[in-house]
């Protein structure tokens, strides 16, 4: 695209024998050309930085430049660099401004037909963003064709993606890659609609507009998002280290981009590098660290599937044989009580997650010692386990973390409904 503005550019400046510069809407710069006449001191810094001072962005919003619908004058100005005028040209695309076309001027006087010449430059700049949007957008419909195969059940569909992907050279397909799932959940219940979606999908762009090229793929699935970043493989890192800072800053970005839209709360997952042809097993492992950490709601809000620990094996076992999972009787009547308001099973997680410490565990759930010692005993006579014994106390512990998975209680007071456990290949 630069190489086609550069070209027009050069034919406007020497038609009108003056410099001519193209930048954004928000006046960073394009191209520009030389012109011998030399330049006053505003475009000197505007080529040097790449784009202009904000006092000259204020010049140009004041004259109205975003509503031009012809050549129009910006005056000088020079208490801020602008010694000499310039005749500019607004380029729009399905009528929305996107960019200015500049002619620095010593006469502010412009005759008809080299006002019909920059107009038509606008035209021509104009044409090459429409191009460059049509070409961006076979090419994101390219990489999400391709991710979805990537993430496909069928190893034939998985193998085609792959070849795709390494013809187009739309992805650093010889480097090891992760997968980082995000996971948006509502306490209200709500579900992703359309534009939910949209706005998930924006912020993943915006953090992959903050990577190299070619090192990142993102994809909106019906009930998450997931990006995926490709790293050198030095071996100089562990093979599962992903920037962890960067998944957390997406998870932020993904949670800003949702506020607007309803009380979500974003947990996000990420799992191993693999080759691009395994991307498969990163993306269950971050969905499912994703899942974990949303059902459990007290191990942190972005999870690495290697810090799952012994929950990646409790999950697995709910994924995989979901129906043989069955709990334990005592704690089922536990889980029927919390439902109804009281607040027992809570009360013997809190104790177990605190390896059996009365003093911490009291201070926590706000009791005094003697009311967690009256829990405790109207626990064991309810369950019929001995919390006395290491045996029992492992039975309760793994109990009551199956039930979060298995969405039988809520997760740190986040509602899980709509999550989805299944890994399948939905788009």
């Amino acid at each position: 695209m630069i190489a086609a503005l550069q070209r027009i550019a050069d034919r406007l400046g020497a038609a009108l024998d003056r410099p001519v510069a193209i930048d954004d809407t928000q006046l960073r710069q394009y191209v520009y050309t030389y012109h011998p006449s030399g330049n006053d001191p505003a475009r000197e810094q505007s080529i040097l930085r790449r784009h202009a001072s904000p006092d000259i962005l204020r010049w140009v919003s004041a004259h109205r430049a975003p509503e031009r619908r012809s050549a129009f004058l910006l005056p000088a100005n020079p208490s801020i660099g602008m010694t000499c005028p310039r005749w500019g040209g607004v380029v729009r695309v399905d009528g929305k401004a996107v960019a200015y076309i500049w002619v620095q001027v010593d006469d502010p006087e412009l005759g008809e037909p080299q006002r019909r010449q920059i107009e038509a430059a606008a035209e021509s700049v104009a044409e090459v963003f429409q191009r460059q949007r049509h070409i961006d957008e076979l090419r994101s419909l390219s990489e999400r064709e391709s991710l979805i195969q990537l993430l496909s059940g069928s190893a034939r569909a998985r193998f085609r993606a792959v070849e795709r992907i390494v013809d187009a050279d739309i992805f650093r397909h010889e480097w090891p890659a992760a997968v980082a799932v995000f996971l948006p959940f509502s306490e209200a219940g709500a579900v992703l609609g359309e534009a939910e979606r949209t706005k998930l999908s924006a912020a993943l762009e915006s953090v992959r507009m903050t990577l190299p090229l070619r090192q990142s793929l993102s994809l909106v699935r019906q009930n998450h998002g997931l990006l995926v970043v490709a790293r050198p493989d030095d071996r100089t890192t562990p093979r599962h280290t992903l920037d962890r800072k960067l998944a957390e800053t997406a998870r932020e970005k993904v949670q800003l981009a949702l506020s607007a839209a309803g009380p979500f709360t974003v947990w996000a997952g990420v799992g191993n590098a693999y080759q691009l042809s395994e991307l498969i097993t990163s993306y269950r492992e971050a969905l499912r660290a994703a899942q974990v950490a949303a059902s459990l709601g007290t191990i942190g809000q972005t999870v690495h599937h290697t810090g799952l620990g012994v929950y990646a094996r409790i999950a697995r076992l709910v994924d995989d044989e979901p129906k043989e999972v069955g709990l334990h009787p005592g704690i089922r009547l536990l889980i029927e009580r919390e439902h109804g308001g009281a607040p027992l099973a809570e009360t013997l997680e809190v104790f177990l997650d605190n390896a059996g410490d009365v003093a911490r565990s009291a201070q926590q759930l706000h009791l005094h010692r003697a009311s967690l010692y009256g829990r405790l005993r109207r626990i064991e006579e309810l369950t019929g386990l001995d919390l006395g014994n290491g045996h029992d106390r492992l039975v309760a512990h793994l109990e009551l973390k199956l039930a979060r998975l298995l969405k039988f209680r809520r997760p740190g007071g986040v509602d899980p409904a709509g999550a989805t456990t299944a890994l399948d290949d939905e788009a």
